[in-house]
């Protein structure tokens, strides 16, 4: 027992003695070397340097980018204010061009109301001269009744002329003051929304100018009268009939006339409906399909 424990004090004697033996050759093989302070100081400095360098680039990164912000603020600027300057431009223009549409069409209204009372008026004359002379080829026939009747015809026939004549008048009145809207609607949607209002600018340019025709023709046969030429007594309904149809004849043409530019108007409509804008435009005036003056009585025979 003696002996084991002896051993052990032994073993463990030298183990310490071994492990610090060898603590010693490691510290002469491997001595500590401690960093020099002029290495220290450098080191320092080139981290100083970078740190210098970054924030120099963070620095000119920010300044690079407030500069390109601010230049592309002021160039959005100045996109906006040619873009405004130039829609006014358009909007002034627009007007221009719109404002003197209005007033040739108001100026042409003047000028025909100026000339249909021209017409009238001169026809007065003609109008006296033929009923006289219808009273004159009215003495051939002996029933007075069928004279007074044919006198009558004679009077309604020219008072039809005229009421229709006035009737085309307001329908063409009525036209033009839609073709105003659709064409000051057609600047809009081209000013305020960049439209292509090409197709819109040609219908109503049509129908401008098929409205100038009917008002033409309204003019022209505002300054008819129709005679009825007398040759005999058996005759008389025939020499009436003649007048009539003369009349029927011309306040179809001139029906017609009006009836196309009423369907230029409507297209013009349609073409300013077709870019979304759904004008509030009223139904085109209508146009009667009949003007015939069947309703004059004839004298019987």
């Amino acid at each position: 027992m003696n002996k084991y424990i002896i051993s052990s004090v032994l073993v463990g004697v030298l183990s310490v003695g071994y492990l610090a033996l060898a603590e010693e050759d490691t510290n002469k093989l491997f001595p500590s070397v401690s960093p020099s302070p002029v290495l220290k100081v450098r080191a320092q400095e080139q981290t100083d340097q970078f740190r210098k360098e970054v924030k120099d680039i963070k620095t000119n990164l920010k300044s690079d980018a407030e500069a390109t912000k601010e230049r592309l603020k002021k160039e959005a600027e100045a996109v906006r204010e040619n873009a405004k300057k130039r829609a006014e431009e358009l909007g002034d223009t627009a007007k221009a061009k719109r404002e003197e549409f209005k007033e040739n069409i108001e100026k042409r209204r003047e000028e025909f109301k100026k000339e249909v009372e021209t017409k009238r008026e001169e026809l007065k004359k003609e109008i006296e001269t033929k009923r006289e002379k219808l009273k004159t080829s009215l003495e051939k026939i002996k029933d007075e009744r069928k004279k007074e009747t044919v006198e009558r015809i004679d009077q309604r026939i020219d008072a039809l002329n005229e009421k229709m004549m006035e009737h085309f008048s307001n329908v063409l009145d009525k036209l033009e003051e839609m073709l105003l809207r659709i064409n000051e609607r057609a600047d809009k949607a081209s000013t305020e929304r960049g439209l292509e209002v090409s197709a819109v600018r040609l219908a109503v340019e049509k129908a401008n100018t098929a409205i100038a025709s009917a008002r033409s023709a309204v003019e022209t046969q505002s300054g008819k009268t129709y005679s009825i030429k007398v040759t005999s007594e058996s005759a008389l309904k025939t020499d009436v009939g003649k007048a009539r149809q003369a009349l029927g004849a011309d306040l179809a043409k001139v029906r017609d006339v009006v009836k196309n530019a009423q369907s230029a108007v409507k297209s013009a409509a349609v073409a300013l409906a077709q870019l979304v804008i759904k004008p509030k435009v009223s139904p085109t005036p209508s146009v009667s399909s009949s003007v015939s003056p069947t309703t004059l009585p004839i004298p019987s025979e």
